[in-house]
This record gives structure tokens, sequence and C-alpha cells, in this order.
């Protein structure tokens, strides 16, 4: 709908395999949401021969890509990637981002039309298997949501929301799986172990909003907050909503839904679910100019 942005959020395990036996119906399935932005996670061989996946993957959606700067460490170097609509943005800046990730961010910068307030677009996927490190990249996230700036970041938190939902976090003591119960989790002043909350508490306390929990809360959208994995994997504590999309500097009054895809052609992409989140366009370009934000946020309070 030419009224709506579609943005698309999802981990596509290991780039769609290391020959790309799954890449062709993760992109069959994004194609048929026509996204205006995607923002992509485990984009593993995206650079490999002349960024061959990620102009393939330019042409078919019909976007411009960009990834996350280059890891030195070879054991660490999965990209992250940012697709766009070039006739609904144009691009400021492109910018590498390095510490303190341990899989760097893909940061763009672009403007909508000719609204004056750029608009902040960065893919991230979270550590693994340190929470610190991990509370340390939401560190970084939050300078994005500073006053003035409008921003949606979005991707694999490998962690867990900080307030109750109706998905309840694992009961450590029957996780099987011990690493992943040690990943996932960190040790507080007592010396026990606790379920890893503290990157959601860190970007919502610095102002960004959970996109899916605004839209269960406040548009009525309780599917919002279903899970995006864990679905097949008993022995890790099962589905959790480890995928998550933020927005700063008033994005949420844009918004007009937020959906979890999760069925056969997704689980056979990879072992996440899709997110799609769709905005108003008037009220997005409202939020990227200033005056008229002001304006139609003293009219939404009379």
């Amino acid at each position: 709908m030419t009224d709506l942005v579609t943005v698309a959020v999802w981990n596509i395990e290991a780039d769609g395999g290391r020959n790309g036996e799954h890449r062709d119906l993760a992109l069959d399935v994004l194609a048929g949401v026509e996204p205006d932005v995607v923002l992509q996670q485990e984009a593993k061989f995206s650079r490999d021969r002349g960024s061959e996946r990620l102009h393939a993957t330019e042409k078919r959606l019909g976007l411009r890509g960009f990834l996350s700067a280059p890891n030195p460490y070879a054991d660490a170097d999965i990209a992250t990637a940012v697709y766009l609509r070039s006739s609904l943005f144009d691009v400021a800046e492109a910018r590498p981002r390095a510490k303190p990730w341990w899989l760097h961010p893909c940061h763009v910068v672009a403007r909508l039309g000719n609204c004056p307030v750029p608009l902040n677009l960065i893919s991230f996927h979270m550590c693994c298997f340190d929470a610190n490190q991990r509370l340390a990249e939401a560190g970084w996230l939050a300078m994005h949501a500073q006053p003035g700036m409008v921003t949606l970041a979005a991707g694999d938190t490998n962690s867990y929301p900080r307030n109750p939902e109706r998905l309840v976090l694992p009961d450590w003591d029957t996780v099987t799986d011990r690493a992943h119960m040690v990943h996932r989790t960190y040790l507080d002043a007592d010396g026990h172990r606790r379920s890893d909350t503290r990157p959601d508490a860190s970007m919502t306390d610095a102002g960004y909003l959970d996109l899916a929990r605004y839209a269960a809360d406040h548009l009525g959208q309780p599917e919002a907050l279903n899970a995006t994995a864990g679905q097949q994997k008993p022995d890790q504590g099962g589905p959790q909503r480890i995928d998550r999309p933020y927005g700063a500097g008033g994005l949420a009054s844009a918004l007009h839904s937020v959906e979890v895809i999760d069925n056969d052609d997704t689980r056979e992409a990879t072992d996440h679910s899709l997110l799609i989140l769709r905005f108003y366009l008037v009220r997005l370009e409202r939020t990227l100019t200033p005056h008229l934000a002001a304006a139609y946020t003293a009219e939404t309070l009379r």
C-alpha cells in the first residue's frame, strides 16, 4: 500500500546457507511482503565474491543495500545489512560501526523525501554468548535515542524483555542446554543466575519504545508479542521474543502494525520468525518534520 512504509526485520540463518540453499526461499518470502526497508542479521556471506549476494538481493527486492563494516576477526565476521527503497529514501550517510560490538551493526542515515530530520536505521545482532557484552552494545544503541534523533533499531537481542509478557521466561533449572543457560543469563550480586533482560532495560530507560510492545498495548495487536525464535529448541527453554524492534524520537506515533510471520516457509528458510512493521507514511513525514510533529502533538493533546 502506497500510504504505508513497510519494514522487514529478519535474522536469516547463515545468510541462507553457505551455498545459498535457503536464500531463494528467504528472498521469495521477503518479496511477498514488498518491503521498503529490510534490516537483516546474519548476512554472513553477503560480502563474498564482490558482494554478489548483496547485489542479488538488491535486484530481487528492488532495494539498495548496505553492509556493516568488515570485522578483522575471522571467527566473527558476520555482517548485518540494511536495504532500502531509493524512491522513498535518500541516503545521507552509511556509517561504519565497530566498537563495542562483537558483530558490527549496519547503520544507515536516510532522509524520507524532503523531510529535514534524518532517520537512523540500525540493523544489529547482539552478542550470543556474553551478557556483559550485550549490555555494552545496548549502551551504544542508547546514544541514538538522544533528543532530536529519530531512530529505528531492530534485530536479534539474544536476550529478553524486562517487563512480563505472556511468554514466560525460561526456567533455567530445567534447561538442558547448560551452555545456552550461561549465555542467556548473568550473575547478580548474590551470585544467582538471572535471565538477561538488561539490554532491554537499558534501551527503554534511554527513551526507546519496544514497538512490538507498543503495538500490543496501544494498537490492540497482542500477536505482535509472539515468539520470534526458539520454537524448535525445547532444550534451550522454548519459544521466546528475542528479535525486537525499537523506536525513538516519536517513531511510535507513526506505527500502523507489527506482525510476526512464523510459518512453514520462514521455518524452512531460517530459525527466526520474520518481523513486519508498517508505518503510516504521512505520520512518518510528520515525525521527521519538527514543526509538523509539534503541531500534530498539540492537536492530539487538546
